[in-house]
């Protein structure tokens, strides 16, 4: 029983270092004339307009489209990242959700057919 405390210890421990190592991250996005800086976390940096003729009103859209289109950019980039922090501190696959929970309670799990 102490093992398993101790095994949770561990990963806990490793969920700490994943979520340190995350909120160091900064992610940048551009899309045209329109930076988005956001960390690991999620939180944005910064937003930076490069090109200040977007600013008026006739390119509203046009500014509008960017900021969307950066954002979405980053947001794959931010999924990507985070899984391979992910795979490299806490050394498996988020996606392989069963066998993970197999580790942490039983230590292993066996890989049935259906549920892969």
């Amino acid at each position: 029983m102490f093992w398993k405390i101790w095994d949770m210890k561990k990963m806990y421990d490793k969920y700490k270092k994943l979520q340190d190592a995350l909120k160091k991250l900064i992610i940048r996005a551009k899309e045209w004339w329109v930076v988005i800086d956001i960390t690991g976390e999620q939180k944005i940096k910064s937003v930076t307009i490069e090109d200040e003729a977007l600013l008026t009103p006739s390119r509203k859209e046009e500014l509008e489209k960017a900021i969307k289109m950066s954002f979405e950019k980053w947001q794959a980039k931010a999924q990507e990242v985070a899984m391979q922090k992910t795979k490299e501190i806490l050394w498996f696959d988020p996606n392989d959700l069963w066998n993970m929970l197999g580790w942490l309670w039983w230590g292993w799990m066996p890989k049935i057919p259906w549920m892969s």
